[in-house]
């Protein structure tokens, strides 16, 4: 996966890699635990409305910033139904949708636990 999820003491922190990263003009993305305000795990629909501004779209990944609603998206994925959604507040996106390689409720448990205890240092891949 090219986003790549580091805990820190106060900070989630997303690496990007890769062609996403080259896409989507950013390599890091920190986001305070302060200002997640929900965590959903499952299906995102992507709209055709969205409005790309960096990024690539394709039948089988989308990843960059998008326009949704009014409200600013940071995606990356190839399954919609595999997507873990942070709702953030007072934050640079509105929204974060990545990828998880966990399916399921264990996802679900994992964001809670990533979320509720962070690990000094400790890394995860999503």
């Amino acid at each position: 996966m090219s986003v790549q999820v580091v805990q820190g003491d106060q900070d989630l922190f997303l690496h990007i890699s890769g062609w996403t990263a080259v896409a989507t003009l950013r390599r890091k993305i920190a986001i305070p635990y302060s200002t997640v305000e929900e965590v959903q795990v499952g299906n995102f629909q992507f709209p055709w409305t969205a409005i790309k501004r960096t990024g690539i779209t394709s039948l089988g990944y989308k990843a960059g910033h998008f326009l949704i609603d009014e409200k600013k998206y940071f995606l990356s994925f190839h399954d919609d139904n595999r997507a873990v959604i942070l709702s953030l507040k007072d934050n640079e996106f509105d929204h974060i949708v990545m990828e998880s390689e966990n399916s399921g409720t264990g996802m679900q448990y994992s964001w809670v636990f990533i979320l509720s205890v962070p690990v000094n240092k400790a890394q995860l891949l999503i």
